[in-house]
């Protein structure tokens, strides 16, 4: 694995999908989220977090590098991840602490979309050197 697109794609991952988050939970839709008690208030906590998701996203993103259209393949990666990553979780918590089911699938179908505009920034950082590589290898078997 190339550690400089490694790096590149972590970085731009995790400060694209933590500014869409923050345009989204603090800005588009903060009357949904202060209803239903999700506050985000530790902005250093959270680009932890999202550097440690963009991390995983990169790590495992060249196994998904398939198809030859980038941002199709980094958008489906992405989405798979944002619904591996928090909908079994807010159904849990929907669960566990009696919280809104709706909140759940909403919060779920979100994520969806940030991780898959963050999907897209790492694919397109990786290009597409996995797949003309086995490509290669595949015609010559």
């Amino acid at each position: 694995m190339n550690i400089k697109k490694f790096m590149l794609a972590t970085i731009a991952g995790g400060i694209t999908m933590w500014i869409v988050a923050g345009i989204w939970h603090n800005v588009i839709m903060a009357n949904f989220y202060n209803k239903q008690h999700a506050e985000h208030e530790d902005i250093a906590l959270l680009i932890v977090a999202y550097l440690i998701l963009a991390i995983f996203m990169s790590c495992l993103y060249p196994l998904f590098n398939k198809l030859e259209n980038r941002v199709l393949n980094g958008l489906l990666f992405g989405c798979f991840i944002g619904l591996l990553w928090v909908f079994p979780h807010d159904l849990a918590m929907a669960g566990a602490h009696n919280t809104s089911l709706i909140y759940a699938i909403k919060n779920g179908a979100w994520h969806m979309v940030e991780q898959g505009i963050g999907g897209i920034v790492i694919a397109l950082v990786f290009g597409h050197e996995n797949v003309h590589r086995r490509n290669n290898i595949d015609e010559s078997c």
